[in-house]
């Protein structure tokens, strides 16, 4: 039975399911989003489409009942105007002469009905009502303000029919200065047809509608069903008579369409509302465009989604891909396995990712080999102790004036051995107390410092410009200290074998070997150049390679500032500080010294490294100057014949003479090493 670890291991999702999951849910959710606005923004435009129409739509309206109404009140009035019309309508004895001449009148005017009142408004005959007589319309507006004498319109409601209808009343008089002998009315009907007629014209549904006396509609022309189009006027229409309406939006749905409206009154020559009409238009046929292609938007999304998910899919895999075989490479250098293989196939992150991890391995190897070198040299482990001293380590007999073993210096250090001696003092091994570790310690000879204050000053200085430096490659300083007139340095303990020991036990190294130890040298060179620090003094007796296969660089010692101001140098004009084997020509000559001075000495110490010999060789310490300042140092190659032509270009370049014929940093050098293996 699997424990809960490796379950929750199996169900964990990966690297490239979180990718394209994450694409996934982006991919989805923006196409979503865009239908979603898209299908918002179409229902606006079409809300707006439509309004825009139902408006268009009203002004048709009004245009054609306006030019209707006068056409039919012009045809009306030029009959009225005829003496022997007026004569037939108002003297007539007999109703049938009156009711014959309206509706020839109706004929003319081309109107539904016509009706005719006595100067009293009493009417006299009207053509769809033949029967009716002596009715008295003097109370109403539309006639009473033709008696008035003037031309008035206005609807005109049938409460028992619920028709409606827009009327003309027209005086009848003899001359316009005489008062009115009676009224003509004529009347054309809102209706089916009028419906028709207008959504011809305007593409848009009609409804023309009266009111009872409760405010109830009533449809008395339309171009949509009677039955469905009630049920949406009672819904937005109040029972007011009164309220003003004109301009209302209405809502609704007939037969499974969202029908917008825009509702106008109609009113009766006195202002009152008799009913009104209604503009429909239906949003799904105005959608209907965007419907298609919303279909075609879908059946794209359909489409962009599966493309989308499998390009989601095929890059997240491509993504994954580097990062897995990274992983897999991790493992088995950390099993030991430095043959792996890190391909490089991109400029982007992973690419560089990639390009850093196979530098790691590569670093890592040549520290493998290195103390697998180291080992099989020694025959065991490389665990020689070796002081981070700032000078060359010598035998040195323990004097009267020296610490002995097992005291206490500084009531600090506990002093276990004596390493060695250089030529400025004495190197213990001690043990920190207060730090609880082991540290090296370095004193000035109390002779060397009687009487001579530049020595003291170097000393000084050698802390001050040492502590800058922290690297993996250097060693570090700690601190500077003076008990009873002695100054003494406190340090970084190695353990290890130092280079020159390695040289002179096994001759000249392995070119990788020496790849190695070459780039690590350019590596605390380059940090110790930034920092403003020349060390003066490179050779293999200040370097020891680790256990680990680290190389450390000892003795900054004798460093000073790049390019101090003049007068201001430690070093008197004619004097040098170093090692003349590995000593640039400016520094034999006591010039100032820049950076380069430094990559001299470890062409010097490369050299040294692949021929198991330094360039020059002489009886004499000025013969060996003479040969450092004359002579071209000779190619290695000549020495060993395994050396690589690259290897070889490098280290003669290292050692031009002059120092712009020189690697210009320390990591040009690293760069250039680094390039061969």
């Amino acid at each position: 039975m699997p424990d809960a670890s490796s379950t929750s291991r199996g169900v964990r999702l990966g690297l490239a399911g979180k990718v394209f999951l994450a694409s996934v849910v982006l991919i989805v959710a923006v196409l979503g989003a865009t239908l979603v606005y898209t299908s918002w923004q179409a229902n606006r435009a079409a809300d707006t489409s439509i309004q825009r129409a139902l408006q268009n739509t009203h002004r048709a309206v009004d245009a054609q009942l306006a030019a209707r109404t006068r056409a039919m009140a012009a045809a009306a009035q030029a009959a009225a105007s005829v003496p022997q019309y007026r004569t037939r309508l108002l003297e007539s004895r007999k109703r049938e002469d009156a009711l014959d001449q309206a509706n020839e009148i109706r004929n003319l005017a081309g109107a539904a009905w016509t009706l005719v009142t006595n100067g009293d408004g009493i009417l006299i005959a009207r053509t769809d009502d033949p029967a009716a007589d002596s009715i008295d319309y003097s109370r109403g507006a539309l006639i009473a303000n033709a008696l008035s004498g003037d031309q008035t319109v206005g609807a005109f409601g049938d409460l028992r029919t619920h028709n409606l209808f827009y009327a003309v009343a027209i005086p009848l008089r003899a001359s316009a200065q005489d008062a009115p002998q009676g009224v003509l009315v004529a009347a054309y009907a809102f209706d089916n047809a009028l419906a028709a007629s207008i959504k011809e014209a305007t593409q848009t549904d009609l409804v023309f509608f009266s009111v009872d006396t409760l405010g109830a509609p009533f449809p008395v022309g339309s171009t949509v069903p009677a039955d469905q189009i009630i049920p949406v006027l009672a819904a937005n229409l109040g029972a007011d008579t009164t309220a003003d309406t004109s301009g209302m939006a209405m809502t609704g749905e007939m037969e499974g369409n969202h029908f917008l409206g825009l509702e106008e009154r109609i009113l009766s020559a006195g202002g009152d509302r008799l009913g009104g009409y209604v503009a429909l238009r239906s949003r799904e046929a105005e959608m209907a465009p965007f419907r298609s292609l919303q279909k075609a938007l879908y059946y794209a999304f359909g489409v962009g989604c599966a493309l989308a998910l499998l390009l989601a899919y095929v890059g997240a895999a491509h993504v994954v891909a580097p990062i897995k075989r990274l992983a897999e490479a991790t493992r088995r250098v950390r099993d030991g396995d430095y043959s792996v293989e890190v391909p490089v196939g991109s400029q982007d992150e992973i690419g560089m990712l990639s390009q850093d991890f196979r530098g790691l391995v590569d670093d890592l190897k040549d520290k493998s080999d290195l103390v697998d070198y180291m080992m099989s040299a020694t025959g065991a482990a490389a665990t020689q102790p070796i002081a981070a001293v700032p000078t060359a380590v010598r035998a040195a007999a323990v004097s009267g004036d020296m610490l002995a073993p097992g005291s206490l210096f500084a009531s600090r250090y506990e002093i276990k051995e004596v390493l060695g001696m250089g030529g400025m003092g004495v190197v213990y091994r001690a043990f920190d107390r207060e730090l609880q570790e082991a540290v090296a310690i370095k004193t000035l000879r109390p002779e060397s410092m009687s009487g001579d204050s530049v020595a003291l000053e170097r000393f000084k200085q050698e802390i001050r410009l040492a502590r800058k430096i922290a690297h993996r490659n250097v060693v570090r300083t700690y601190d500077l200290g003076e008990v009873r007139g002695m100054y003494y340095l406190t340090m970084e303990f190695v353990e290890g074998k130092s280079l020159k020991q390695l040289i002179q036990t096994r001759g000249r190294l392995p070119i990788p070997v020496t790849l190695t130890i070459g780039k690590q040298l350019c590596r605390a060179l380059e940090v110790a150049h930034e920092q403003g620090v020349i060390h003066r003094d490179i050779k293999p007796q200040n370097m020891v390679v680790e256990p680990s296969g680290f190389l450390k660089v000892m003795d900054f010692g004798i460093a000073r500032l790049a390019n101090p101001p003049k007068g201001k140098g430690l070093t008197e004009a004619g004097m040098s500080i170093g090692t003349p084997d590995y000593m640039s020509p400016e520094q034999l000559q006591g010039l100032d010294l820049d950076a380069r001075s430094d990559l001299y000495s470890a062409g010097v110490v490369l050299f040294e490294c692949v021929s198991g010999r330094v360039p020059f060789e002489a009886d004499t310490p000025w013969t060996l100057i003479a040969k450092h300042l004359e002579e071209e140092p000779p190619n290695p190659q000549t020495l060993n014949a395994e050396v690589p032509e690259a290897l070889a270009a490098v280290i003669l370049k290292a050692m031009g003479r002059k120092p712009e014929d020189r690697y210009q940093t320390a990591g040009a050098m690293h760069d250039a090493l680094d390039l061969i293996g």
